[in-house]
């Protein structure tokens, strides 16, 4: 006869082997929508390139706090990428669930900034973008591209190397009645974290006029309440970082399209490191690009 915990366990074991392809269904479907709505997006993103607060890159690089700015056009294209070892990056691909190949970024101009030798043209080559739902309830996804600079660029000690450069960013693919009941669970537990601040004010206020015993109680209690509160924190900056709720850190992509961006995104530069396990790959911040905005085609349709 079978206990009860052990056909709790079988249970339990059904129920994932069930719902396990569901989800990867659900998965491969979402990366599709998304990826085809990213296709023949037009943007104009502003780039900084610099020091930035965690990044590994030397000590001497960008030491002074200058840094390389500039304009740069782009378009999310439906086509492959021209080179096939363009496909292999690993940081794009993501893992089974992407479900598609990637597609090439078009540069759609030449970046340019002034230096003390005046106007300085950049070099930008092709390259390949892919993405990845990374929360199925949010509808979350990565964003992560690659262009080439074969003669990279220079300004003061800022140097943007010449090689490959990686974009890292978000999206969501909008649904308003998903962001209204994250909302609703955001006001919800702001309203329990006020709440228990004003009980701890309280506390704080009766403590000034009871006994020893009365204290050690009340101590008790702040303690549980502080406890409370950090968890609620921690659950309100999950939301914070999984929907996009905060309108200063998001823009909504083109008209007709269900997109919306992550405003700001990181820049890096990929090295090498040589371990135990072989040969890994890390990625350095360089900097950071924004998405300034959208472009309309020439046909007067807007992407």
């Amino acid at each position: 006869m079978i206990s009860i915990h052990n056909l709790f366990i079988l249970l339990l074991i059904s129920t994932i082997t069930i719902l396990a392809p569901c989800i990867a269904f659900s998965t491969r479907a979402s990366n599709l929508s998304l990826q085809s709505q990213l296709q023949t997006v037009q943007a104009e993103l502003l780039l900084s390139i610099g020091r930035v607060p965690g990044t590994a890159m030397p000590p001497e690089w960008a030491s002074s706090g200058a840094k390389l700015a500039f304009p740069l056009e782009v378009e999310f294209t439906d086509d492959p990428p021209d080179e096939y070892e363009m496909s292999k990056e690993r940081l794009l691909r993501g893992d089974s669930l992407m479900g598609s190949n990637l597609m090439s970024v078009e540069v759609l101009n030449e970046p340019s900034f002034v230096s003390t030798n005046g106007r300085e043209v950049i070099k930008v080559l092709d390259g390949a973008y892919g993405c990845q739902i990374q929360n199925i309830e949010s509808k979350q996804a990565t964003l992560r591209f690659f262009l080439d600079f074969p003669e990279g660029a220079r300004r003061n000690d800022v140097e943007l190397p010449a090689e490959r450069i990686y974009f890292l960013s978000s999206c969501w693919l909008a649904d308003e009645s998903i962001l209204s009941r994250a909302r609703r669970r955001r006001d919800t537990i702001d309203n329990s974290i006020q709440e228990i601040t004003q009980d701890l004010e309280t506390l704080e206020q009766q403590q000034q006029s009871v006994g020893f015993l009365q204290k050690i109680g009340s101590f008790k209690q702040s303690i549980d309440l502080i406890e409370r509160r950090g968890k609620l924190r921690t659950q309100l900056n999950e939301i914070d970082q999984t929907y996009p709720l905060d309108s200063s850190k998001v823009i909504q992509g083109p008209r007709n399209n269900s997109i919306t961006f992550a405003k700001e995104g990181m820049v890096a530069v990929k090295r090498f490191r040589r371990g135990v396990g072989g040969t890994k790959e890390q990625y350095h911040w360089v900097g950071t690009f924004t998405f300034n905005e959208f472009f309309v085609d020439d046909d007067g349709e807007e992407d």
